[in-house]
């Protein structure tokens, strides 16, 4: 495991305080033994996970994911176990002076593209990028943001990263998977005479680019690498492996539309900063912003297009249960030019005033609407009631209608009447999944494991009683949880979770934990469930003697048999 031993990930496990970490990406909230927050697994909306700071564990019950800190962190930030363990020893301060290079069959998509972003931040530097960099430096985008963005140029030439790439032995069609490259009658780079955006997955690792035109010239501003096998633009948000930590420091995210936005506020101090790829929020998007769990505050550029693209993923945003707010900027296009002509606190003022997306859609609703006049009066106050019908926020309701009954001179009755009478909107309630039924021999199977994996006394009653669990189904996890102990000589539910990771039993461990999750450990139970389990395997044996008398002639082994089989029903009965 990337020269990382069981011992060390183990080490890290038992210094991370599970619910300090995740903490960090969702409120919790103590509740007896354990602690409670809004699963970020499914579309939660009642605190529906449970986490044992004890047992180092935690699980839902209503989606069923389970397992320990470095599942959680896997799974929240959608990266590898050793990248998740890595993740949790730098928040606990653990230094690791490890290999972490982790193999995956696209290693050299992302090489060729990682390649391709220094050569051309190389060229930027060179003879060729100089009007390039002078164009940068005139924008106000000096030397340290273009070290920090990785910020290039593409020369002019027909093919120069294409021959550079071939040189080096990539596969042309390594070229056009990343769409370095394009084909003609030969292959050429896309990207020519533009100053180069590296765009970066949520490790940070350089996916694709965004290339910019800086002269006048007839040409699209930007042209943008297209779909690839690494690079999913609908998943990609641009600045996010940079911005996360200081949104969730500072529980709050800014999204805007372009590169050159996000860079701008980046540099004045403001990092908490998201672009997106294009001006609407696809549900990967809005999945990755909800999952951060801190407040959205969507700045979308200051033109028609920017106000139709804020009610839409303002709607996407708000239908998810993201907590946003909305930053219409004046005086400029976008934000950019706002504090460019202004400065970053008059920006980080306009951030903290930000107002709520239902406030922006009583606005928007006055747009084109003379409201001097009745008919457009009656449809404006007509479709704020209709937005009131899809609350269920009293206070917003009661605030709503005040403010349009003294606004416009309305009786309050008439209006609460009005939103009596529209039909509400159905709330679906998310249904905690069924689970698989168990037969008996099963759930008490589950429950020995569940038992063996948190406490050594119930692994030493095993050896005496059992030494082994009449179910193929699970006869190998008992087996790991034993070579668990004598290699280690202690148990620990959430360490064995680690030590499982490879195995082919993973998802089976993690379910009997999520099963057995609500049991309180019960010496007097467990010896019951071994008893139970003592009758299952005399039970089978019975039926084996059964089956063996049918193929004996030899009278003096029939007795023998009957006389073991006799035996056997005694010790059930007592």
């Amino acid at each position: 495991m990337a020269m990382l031993s069981n011992e060390e990930i183990n080490n890290i496990q038992r210094t991370a305080n599970i619910v300090d970490i995740i903490s960090s990406y969702i409120p919790l909230e103590k509740k007896g033994s354990n602690y409670f927050g809004i699963c970020p697994f499914h579309d939660d909306h009642n605190p529906s996970m449970s986490v044992n700071e004890k047992k180092g564990i935690f699980t839902c019950f209503v989606c069923h994911k389970t397992g320990n800190v470095f599942s959680f962190v896997q799974d929240y930030e959608n990266i590898s176990f050793i990248d998740a363990v890595r993740s949790v020893a730098e928040k606990v301060g653990i230094e690791l002076d490890v290999n972490f290079k982790t193999t995956s069959k696209y290693d050299r998509h992302y090489e060729a593209v990682d390649l391709a972003n220094k050569f051309y931040q190389n060229n930027l530097k060179s003879a060729s990028g100089k009007k390039a960099r002078e164009y940068l430096i005139k924008r106000g985008i000096n030397e340290e943001v273009i070290e920090e963005f990785g910020i290039g140029y593409a020369p002019s030439n027909y093919d120069t990263i294409t021959k550079l790439l071939l040189n080096k032995n990539f596969d042309e069609n390594i070229l056009l998977e990343t769409g370095i490259a394009n084909r003609g009658n030969n292959l050429y780079d896309l990207f020519r005479n533009r100053i180069t955006f590296p765009i970066h997955n949520a490790n940070g690792k350089p996916i694709g680019f965004s290339a910019r035109i800086y002269e006048d010239v007839d040409e699209a501003k930007y042209i943008n690498t297209k779909e690839t096998v690494i690079f999913k633009k609908g998943e990609i948000l641009f600045n996010y492996h940079r911005a996360v930590n200081e949104a969730r420091r500072l529980k709050y995210l800014v999204v805007v539309e372009g590169q050159m936005d996000a860079i701008r506020i980046y540099s004045v101090g403001i990092k908490n900063v998201v672009a997106t790829m294009g001006t609407a929020l696809t549900p990967d998007h809005v999945h990755l912003l909800k999952k951060l769990n801190v407040k959205i505050v969507l700045c979308m550029d200051n033109d028609s297009a920017g106000e139709k693209a804020t009610l839409a993923n303002g709607e996407a945003l708000s239908k998810a249960g993201v907590d946003l707010s909305i930053l219409r900027l004046s005086g400029a296009k976008d934000p950019d030019e706002y504090i460019l002509r202004n400065s970053v606190e008059a920006y980080q003022d306009a951030i903290n005033n930000a107002i709520t997306f239902f406030d922006f859609k009583m606005n928007y609703l006055k747009k084109d609407k003379n409201l001097d006049k009745v008919d457009d009066v009656s449809t404006y106050i007509n479709q704020v009631v209709a937005m009131l019908n899809k609350t269920n926020d009293e206070v917003l309701i009661d605030l709503t209608v005040n403010q349009l009954s003294e606004e416009y001179g309305i009786d309050k009755n008439i209006l609460l009447n009005k939103i009596i009478k529209v039909e509400p909107v159905n709330i679906v309630k998310v249904e905690p999944q069924k689970k698989v039924r168990l037969q008996k021999r099963q759930k008490l199977c589950e429950l020995l494991l569940y038992y063996m994996m948190n406490d050594i006394k119930y692994i030493k009653l095993y050896e005496q009683e059992l030494s082994y669990v009449p179910d193929d189904t699970y006869i190998e996890i008992a087996n790991d949880i034993l070579a668990f102990y004598l290699k280690y000589n202690y148990i620990s539910i959430a360490d064995f979770i680690t030590y499982e990771i490879d195995s082919n039993n993973y998802e089976l461990v993690l379910s009997i934990i999520d099963n057995n999750a609500k049991v309180e450990l019960s010496d007097n139970d467990y010896v019951g469930i071994i008893d139970k389990i003592k009758v299952i395997i005399d039970e089978v044996k019975i039926n084996e003697l059964k089956e063996k008398l049918k193929t004996i002639s030899d009278i003096n082994e029939k007795l023998k048999i009957t006389d073991e089989i006799a035996k056997l029903k005694k010790r059930m009965c007592n």
